[in-house]
């Protein structure tokens, strides 16, 4: 998979100096300088703490460029755009005008084959399987099913079930220590849910980053409703991959009764734990591949081509 150029640069962390000419953006963090050309940014995204020139703000907003403040987490905090600049409204139009059904589909039908997929590996992988009878048989059915599904209704509802269904097959490769049987509501009362949920935290903000970079609405979902609801579309197929799978080999490997707290509100991952999780999530969580799905999402909103999920 060959990640599209997005017309959108994000810089992470903390302490970048980021200075300007004319022509060209300059990036320098730590011992390293990196160089952009003005005129291909149209939308720059300072996330965490940085220090930014006044003169390269302005250089920016003179050629039709946003720039984006986000907290460390990827929570948006606010916009400077040119003055008159219509392009946040154009964009929510055209999500809110873009007929639903396909791209509630294609959420839809990439985070199932994504998550079979990952399955089947692993029902091979272990010696005693990880199917009970007809469970595969079912998986199966519901992705050549959900094709010919009509009502978006239908589609969650699918969608849905088989979600619960990928959820306590998983349960199957953990000890049962780890007291972990299906995918639950906050407050957690085990370890693998808060490590999911702490995964999921940092890929809903990656990918709100994109979003934001794109002028789209966020909180504009089709699959899901509500505050974040095309955040939470756009990482649907992307967990598995991004956070799943290091979540679950990481509880499988090494994890033990000092890497958390229960108490009676909720389960706490010791920091240590966290500092592991997160080691991995840096190497999992890929904001090209995040990026590559929100841009060809705006160009299928913009230009009418066929909107198709990679992960």
């Amino acid at each position: 998979m060959v990640a599209m150029k997005v017309p959108w640069y994000a810089i992470w962390g903390y302490g970048a100096h980021i200075k300007s000419t004319p022509g060209l953006l300059y990036v320098q963090k730590r011992a390293q300088q990196s160089s952009y050309s003005i005129d291909a940014i149209n939308h720059l995204l300072l996330v965490g703490g940085h220090t930014i020139q006044t003169a390269t703000i302005n250089r920016l907003l003179e050629k039709g460029a946003s720039i984006s403040f986000f907290d460390a987490h990827g929570t948006p905090l606010g916009t400077l755009t040119p003055f008159g600049t219509s392009k946040n409204e154009e964009t929510w139009c055209l999500q809110t005008s873009a007929p639903s059904h396909r791209y509630v589909l294609e959420f839809v039908r990439s985070s199932m084959k994504s998550r079979l997929l990952w399955l089947e590996e692993l029902d091979k992988s272990l010696e005693s399987g990880l199917f009970y009878r007809g469970e595969h048989d079912v998986l199966v059915q519901s992705q050549s099913e959900i094709e010919y599904l009509v009502r978006i209704e239908e589609i969650r509802r699918l969608h849905t079930l088989t979600t619960d269904m990928y959820y306590e097959i998983l349960s199957r490769m953990l000890p049962s220590a780890l007291d972990y049987r299906r995918r639950t509501r906050r407050p957690h009362f085990d370890p693998v849910n808060s490590m999911l949920s702490f995964g999921y935290a940092l890929l809903f903000g990656n990918a709100c980053v994109a979003i934001i970079g794109a002028h789209l609405n966020p909180d504009h979902g089709l699959l899901n409703q509500g505050a974040g609801g095309l955040v939470y579309d756009i990482i649907e197929p992307l967990k598995r991959t991004m956070v799943d799978s290091t979540v679950f080999e990481l509880a499988r490997e090494s994890i033990t009764k000092a890497d958390y707290e229960l108490s009676q509100t909720r389960c706490v991952l010791s920091d240590e734990l966290v500092s592991r999780l997160l080691e991995r999530l840096y190497t999992t969580i890929d904001q090209k591949i995040i990026d590559t799905n929100v841009y060809a999402y705006l160009n299928s909103l913009e230009k009418g081509r066929e909107f198709s999920y990679v992960f």
